[in-house]
């Protein structure tokens, strides 16, 4: 059986929530509210990631690179991405963040070759720019990034899917792999929806994941 593991990044990999936290030290104005629209649905991820980041004065490569060394990841996750390679498992980092943090943040850890599939922010024209390369039209979130979508194509490819969550952008996809680990938000969400899902707490309570392949 071919599996394919799917895991979210910001508070899933890493220990808090990367973009939260970059926005809510560097952005000036109202960005708690235009989070607080988008928490009611009442804008995308995409107008709310956008709309953030023009509050950050003075945004330049330095300022990135400076709160990266502020954000740590779960210890255990290296050596379960060892494992994963060890046994031949396609990995995917699955997030409705912005893949310049993401790739940084991992190369901090040396750890190289994950797939991304991610909204895509870079430096352009004096600006940071953010676009959508995996937004879909008719999903129902109205995400950057559609993991619903993804998971959907991913389907065709693979047996199994296990997806790996925390937080609100996973909501959508809870009750759409086949097995799903989730903590915190997620976890609370699945229970109240009874949606089946495994807990956990860190990446090495996924170990178990190895055992049975």
């Amino acid at each position: 059986m071919k599996y394919c593991i799917l895991s979210d990044f910001d508070g899933t990999i890493t220990k808090k929530d990367g973009l939260y936290s970059f926005i809510s030290e560097y952005a000036q104005g109202n960005w708690e509210y235009i989070e607080q629209i988008w928490a009611e649905g009442k804008i995308s991820s995409k107008e709310c990631l956008v709309e953030e980041f023009k509050l950050v004065p003075n945004l330049s490569e330095e300022l990135i690179l400076k709160f990266i060394k502020t954000i740590e990841i779960d210890e255990s996750f290296s050596n379960f991405y060892d494992e994963v390679i060890k046994n031949k498992i396609d990995f995917y980092i699955v997030s409705d963040g912005i893949d310049y943090f993401i790739e940084r943040i991992l190369k901090k850890y040396n750890l190289k070759n994950i797939k991304i599939i991610s909204n895509h922010g870079e430096f352009k024209n004096n600006s940071f720019e953010i676009t959508f390369p995996n937004d879909y039209k008719g999903c129902k979130n109205n995400a950057g990034t559609c993991k619903c979508k993804i998971l959907s194509d991913l389907k065709n490819k693979y047996e199994k899917i296990i997806y790996v969550g925390d937080g609100v952008s996973d909501y959508c996809v809870a009750d759409k792999a086949d097995i799903l680990y989730a903590k915190s938000r997620l976890l609370t969400y699945c229970q109240a929806q009874n949606i089946p899902c495994k807990s956990f707490e860190t990446f090495k309570d996924l170990n178990v994941i190895f055992k049975n392949i």
